[in-house]
C-alpha cells in the first residue's frame, strides 16, 4: 500500500472518530431548538455549562477572538473551537495544497506557469475573484497535461471557459443540462467576446496591462447533455468540434462549483476515461449529494431526492462504504464560519421566532405537516413575534387566530434567554460545518487514490471568506 494512501486512512479515521459522536448535533434541525431541548440534549455537558454562566455578549466575543486563533483563555468554549478547527482541512503539503504549491507541481509535471487574467464587466466580483484564480491553474496545468480541449461540466454561464478560449486560447466546451441556460450563456459570452479588449486586463508581477492581439471567438462552444457516470465526453466534444474529429483528442476535465452529485460523477468520469489527461473541480451544495441514510435517525425533513443515473454521492471510497453523514450535516458543511467570522454574523431572529412558532404548531396541532418554504423571508417583515406568528398562522392557514393574547404575551416570557441560547448553540454547531467538508473531501481523494491516481491533491483556491467553497481537487493521469 503507498504510504501516501496508509497516512490518508489515518487521517481520514482521525477525523471521523471525532465528528462521529458529534453527528446527531450536526444533524439536528435549528426549528425544533425548543420542542426536542437541543440546548441541554446535544451540547456537550461542560461546555454547556460554561456557556450557561456566560453573558450572551461575552460569550460571542470569546467566540469571535477563539475562532481568529486568539486563544487568550483556557476555557470549555477555547477548547471546543481548538479542537474542532484541529480537525479542519489545512495546508500541509501532502494531500492539501496552496495555489502556489500547485503551481510548483506543475512546473515538476512539465507545466508553464500562465499570467492571471481579470474580467472586469459581466460577471459579479465574487465570480469574476473564482475565474481569474481557477481559469490560469487550468491553463497551466493543461500544458503539463497536454489537453487538446477543456471540458467544463455543469458550466452554466460559461464564465471559467470563456476566460480559458479568449485569454489562453485554449478550445473548450461548457456542458450544461438545461437549454435556457445555455442560451442565455451563449448570448452573454457573444458580448463579453465583442467587449474583450475593453474589460480584460492580463495580470503581471501586481500590475495590469492591456490585453493585445487578436483571439479565435469560435474555440468556445456549448452542448446540452445531462452529465452521469456513463456520459462519453470524447464523443461529445468531437461532434462539438467536428473539425477535430480525426485527431487525438486530450480532455482537462473541469467545473466551477460541480454542484451535488455532479461533482462525484465528474470525479468518476476522469477515473474511466483514458483520454481526460487531468482533473481539476470545485465542488459544492453537499446537500444534494445522493447518501444511503436512514432519515428517521438523523434527518427529519429526509426527502427521496436519489437518481440512479449518478450513483452514490458520498461515500465513494471503498474506506468509508456503509458511513453516513446526514442530509443536515452536508448542508451545514455549506456554511462559512470563515466568513461568519470575517462579518461578526450572527444568526437572524427567525430562528428564534421559527422555533417558538414550532411550540405552538407542537401543542395545538401535532400532527400538521409544514412546508418551510412559505415562511422563508418572512421574518424581516415582522417587527416582533406576534406579527410573525400572525403572518405564519395566514400563511399556513393553521387557523389559530383565536389564540388568546395573554398565551403569545408568555411566550415572550423567556425569549432573551431562548435568544442567547439560539445564537451559541448556532455558533457552536457551525465549528463542525469544516470537519464535514473534510470528510466530504478526503473522501474524494481517496477514491482517486484508491483507483491508482496518486497525482491527487486537494487544493485551497480560493479565501474562503470571498469564495466559501474554496477547495478543489486536482488529479493528474
Amino acid at each position: 500500500m503507498s504510504s501516501r494512501i496508509h497516512k490518508l486512512h489515518g487521517q481520514i479515521d482521525t477525523v471521523i472518530a471525532y465528528l462521529s459522536p458529534f453527528l446527531q448535533l450536526a444533524n439536528c434541525h435549528m426549528v425544533e431548538f425548543l420542542t426536542d431541548d437541543h440546548w441541554n440534549t446535544l451540547l456537550p455537558c461542560k461546555l454547556r455549562e460554561y456557556l450557561d454562566r456566560c453573558d450572551l455578549n461575552d460569550a460571542v466575543e470569546q467566540f469571535w477572538r477563539f475562532a481568529e486563533g486568539k486563544y487568550t483563555d483556557d476555557n470549555e468554549l477555547s477548547k471546543w473551537v481548538q479542537e474542532t478547527r484541529n480537525h479542519c482541512l489545512a495546508v500541509d503539503n501532502e494531500y492539501c495544497l496552496s495555489t502556489d504549491q500547485l503551481q510548483e507541481h506543475i512546473r515538476l509535471w512539465g507545466g508553464d506557469e500562465r499570467s492571471e487574467v481579470r474580467i472586469s464587466e459581466f460577471m459579479n466580483s465574487k465570480k469574476s475573484y473564482e475565474v481569474q484564480t481557477m481559469s490560469r491553474l487550468v491553463a497551466s496545468l493543461s500544458t503539463a497535461c497536454k489537453s487538446t480541449h477543456c471540458v467544463e461540466a455543469g458550466g452554466g454561464r460559461g464564465h471559467l471557459l470563456v476566460a480559458l478560449s479568449l485569454a489562453y486560447h485554449l478550445p473548450s466546451l461548457t456542458i450544461d443540462c438545461d437549454e435556457r441556460t445555455l442560451a442565455s450563456a451563449r448570448k452573454r459570452v457573444n458580448i463579453i467576446q465583442k467587449q474583450w479588449h475593453a474589460i480584460a486586463k492580463r495580470i503581471k508581477d501586481g500590475n495590469e496591462e492591456s490585453i493585445l492581439g487578436s483571439f479565435n471567438s469560435d474555440l468556445h462552444r456549448f452542448a446540452m447533455n445531462f452529465i452521469t457516470n456513463d456520459t462519453d465526453l470524447v464523443e461529445i466534444v468531437r461532434e462539438k468540434f467536428p473539425e477535430h474529429s480525426h485527431s487525438d483528442v486530450k480532455l482537462l476535465l473541469t467545473g466551477l462549483h460541480t454542484c451535488g452529485n455532479l461533482g462525484p460523477a465528474s470525479l468518476r468520469l476522469f477515473v474511466r476515461s483514458p483520454q481526460t489527461s487531468a482533473l481539476l473541480t470545485v465542488p459544492c451544495c453537499y446537500h444534494l449529494l445522493t447518501e444511503d441514510v436512514d432519515e428517521m435517525i438523523f434527518d427529519v425533513f429526509q426527502r427521496d431526492y436519489g437518481d440512479s443515473k449518478w450513483g452514490q454521492g458520498f461515500p465513494m471510497s471503498e474506506r468509508l462504504r456503509g458511513y453516513n453523514l446526514g442530509r443536515n450535516a452536508r448542508m451545514l458543511a455549506a456554511q462559512s464560519m470563515d466568513r461568519v467570522v470575517h462579518n461578526r454574523q450572527l444568526p437572524d431572529k427567525s430562528l428564534l421566532y421559527r422555533a417558538l412558532l414550532q411550540v405552538i404548531i407542537k401543542k395545538h396541532l401535532p400532527n400538521l405537516p409544514v412546508t418551510e418554504g412559505k415562511l422563508k423571508g418572512i421574518s424581516s417583515k415582522c417587527q416582533d413575534f406576534n406579527e410573525y406568528f400572525k403572518m405564519a398562522d395566514s400563511l399556513l392557514k393553521l387557523g389559530l387566530e383565536s389564540l388568546p393574547e395573554t398565551y403569545l404575551t408568555d411566550m415572550h416570557t423567556n425569549m432573551d434567554c431562548q435568544w442567547k441560547k439560539i445564537v451559541l448553540f448556532y455558533l457552536v454547531r457551525l465549528c463542525l460545518a469544516q470537519i464535514i467538508e473534510n470528510v466530504i473531501l478526503s473522501d474524494r481523494l481517496l477514491y482517486l487514490f484508491e483507483n491508482g491516481f496518486l497525482k491527487s491533491y486537494l487544493v485551497k483556491l480560493f479565501d474562503p471568506v470571498l469564495s466559501p467553497r474554496c477547495h478543489s481537487i486536482v488529479a493528474v493521469r
